[in-house]
């Protein structure tokens, strides 16, 4: 049985609300409760829903996880030595994914235990925690993802502004237990000279969000990781 999702109680979001505004960014550890965040790891990890999400300029795509896997090595392979490529100079990410508020909307896999996330996410609790946090009352909502970047997987740097939504912050909730700096995977933050002023590592329960518009990438998971980088992620829309 599913337990009841819950921040924990010793969150104040009115003071880290005035790190954030004022830092652009801010991380919080034991954000949920321990049987929350243990409860959303074990769906995260159950789950085999998942696809490979990647872009080629303005063109996106999500391919189920068995075609990848039913795609012979040397298709596979050509995939992501055209990804690899695209990325030395431009926008460009891969990644697994499986996208909640989509899946959700389009009335698909009813009941998935993912689901129960993005209801937890959406509820005047969270929603009101994260007004406060954010200091914008006009939140109304906000969209859910799962990720699960395996080693090779990457985001390049951009600042998650949107043409046709009006996203006030980016969030993501760590949900990886065991992590070595070597690997990777980190959320870095950018200056304007490209320098990363801030890098913050993979880790569990823990709550990472910044205002948009803001300069980020997640770095390359190394090829000698010995473990996934995988979260719960989206934005704040106004």
């Amino acid at each position: 049985m599913a337990p009841k999702l819950e921040i924990g109680p010793n969150h104040d979001p009115a003071a880290l609300g005035g790190i954030l505004q004022e830092k652009g960014w801010l991380q919080v550890p034991d954000f949920f409760t321990p049987e929350t965040a243990e409860y959303l790891h074990k769906i995260h990890v159950e789950n085999q829903d998942w696809s490979l999400a990647y872009n080629d300029g303005d063109n996106y795509y999500e391919s189920p996880i068995r075609e990848i896997q039913a795609a012979s090595p040397q298709h596979r392979q050509q995939l992501m030595n055209g990804i690899y490529a695209r990325a030395r100079t431009q926008f460009q990410y891969v990644f697994y994914q499986y996208y909640i508020s989509q899946a959700i909307e389009l009335g698909e896999q009813p009941g998935h235990p993912m689901h129960q996330y993005h209801e937890f996410i959406n509820s005047d609790e969270v929603l009101d925690f994260m007004r406060t946090l954010s200091g914008e009352s006009a939140v109304r909502k906000a969209d859910s993802y799962a990720s699960n970047y395996s080693p090779g997987h990457f985001l390049t740097t951009h600042d998650d502004r949107h043409a046709s939504h009006d996203r006030v912050a980016a969030f993501v909730f760590g949900m990886t237990k065991t992590w070595d700096k070597n690997w990777g995977g980190h959320l870095a933050f950018f200056d304007d000279d490209g320098n990363i002023t801030d890098a913050l590592m993979p880790s569990f329960n823990t709550l990472n969000i910044f205002l948009i518009p803001q300069m980020h990438s997640v770095q390359l998971v190394s090829p000698f990781a010995g473990a996934n980088r995988i979260s719960y992620l989206g934005w704040l829309h106004r």
